[in-house]
């Protein structure tokens, strides 16, 4: 079986992360009512938690490539999913002061 290029599961998920953010910005979608919101922050709290699992990875891909500068991009990498799970936390927490 062929590897798959795990880069196309991430431009679906950017291209619908853009979606979202344009239509609740020209008005043709709404979070109105605090279920909404709360499930909106169940699923972004889904996305950024798979978002930093994804750049960990990365991070360890770059990290077996030679050379100073994939070193620093490893480092990079690893330094935003660690900002990510941060950011994951705190949606928890925000969607736990919710209930």
């Amino acid at each position: 079986m062929t590897q798959q290029n795990p880069t196309m599961h991430a431009r679906v998920a950017a291209d619908a992360l853009e979606r979202l953010v344009r239509d609740v910005r020209t008005g043709r979608a709404a979070w109105t009512h605090p279920h909404t919101v709360g499930q909106a922050v169940d699923e972004l709290t889904r996305v950024t938690t798979a978002a930093a699992t994804a750049l960990q990875q990365l991070a360890a891909a770059a990290g077996q490539q030679p050379g100073p500068r994939t070193a620093q991009a490893a480092a990079a990498l690893h330094r935003a999913g660690q900002d990510l799970t941060t950011a994951a936390d705190q949606l928890r927490r925000a969607r736990h002061t919710m209930q």
